[in-house]
């Protein structure tokens, strides 16, 4: 059986299946029989082709190793994600819409992500400047507040970033089933176009059910680089206002040609910032000791 978990940044599930443990029936009423000679070469199964790394043509039959790859192709390299989240109602009516633009390179990033709909936020920004990461948030009262990310979150925050959403993807592949539609060739880059399988899960009757709470199409490369996907999860019950499914879709682009520039409230941020700090130490000044 599998059972229904969060999705990391967005309400998702993750379908983990459980193993059957299959026993052997009892010989007690088993006539003997005269023995046969057993042959000793089985034959050997048909191997599927590997397509990328953790992809053959039967879908995706190793999420981690997809996700590895993904990665791997973006060491050293800078690079650009632009991602959109919309809630939807039971009519399709969209309900709350998110949009970020995430943009990597030199071991830095800067993250834009905004809101519309029924929400008091506009706006959060970071900007990674190597030794600190600043957040500006923007209401809509169009008040905007600075602040820093802590160290422990810097860490986390930063391997999430730079790490281009591995453990997301791997997470994805994990809770929906998907199939190879086609390929295609293009300046010498293959890519396999992924869409929905059907899922089914073993009940106890052995009849099988058919799941479509998740489904996923994406594109891949034989490099494993999961270059887009549009991830839609029908939810179980209301979710945020009413909305009954989530959309997330999501392109890396500009690979190898990303800039992260420096954002125009980052003197303002780090006087706000440095003045929160100052004032925090003359309150609670640190205990000196004598040389």
């Amino acid at each position: 059986m599998r059972r229904i978990l969060p999705f990391v940044l967005v309400v998702c599930v993750v379908l983990a299946g459980c193993n059957g443990v299959f026993g052997t029936e009892s010989d007690e009423r088993t006539p003997t029989l005269t023995p046969v000679a057993v042959p000793t070469d089985e034959p050997t199964p048909t191997p599927v082709p590997r397509l990328a790394p953790g992809l053959t043509g039967k879908g995706v039959v190793n999420a981690s190793a997809l996700a590895a790859a993904h990665t791997a192709a973006f060491e050293n390299t800078s690079f650009t994600v632009r991602q959109t989240v919309v809630y939807r109602a039971e009519n399709g009516t969209s309900i709350r819409r998110i949009e970020s633009t995430t943009r990597v390179a030199d071991g830095r990033f800067r993250v834009t992500r905004r809101w519309n709909e029924s929400t008091t936020l506009q706006q959060v920004e970071y900007y990674d400047d190597s030794e600190r990461v600043l957040v500006a948030t923007t209401r809509a009262n169009d008040t905007t507040t600075y602040r820093r990310l802590s160290p422990q979150a810097v860490v986390a925050q930063r391997s999430s970033v730079l790490g281009a959403g591995s453990g997301r993807i791997e997470t994805m592949f994990v809770a929906a089933e998907t199939r190879v539609a086609n390929r295609t060739d293009r300046n010498g880059t293959t890519v396999y176009r992924l869409v929905p399988a059907v899922a089914r899960r073993e009940t106890s009757n052995t009849a099988t059910v058919l799941d479509r709470s998740v489904s996923v199409r994406a594109g891949v490369t034989e490099q494993g680089l999961v270059r887009n996907y549009t991830l839609t999860q029908r939810l179980s019950g209301d979710g945020a206002d009413g909305a009954t499914t989530i959309v997330v879709s999501a392109r890396y682009t500009a690979i190898g040609a990303t800039d992260v520039e420096r954002p125009t409230w980052y003197g303002n941020a780090l006087a706000a910032t440095d003045a929160t700090a100052s004032n925090r130490n003359e309150t609670n000044p640190r205990p000196t000791t004598a040389g």
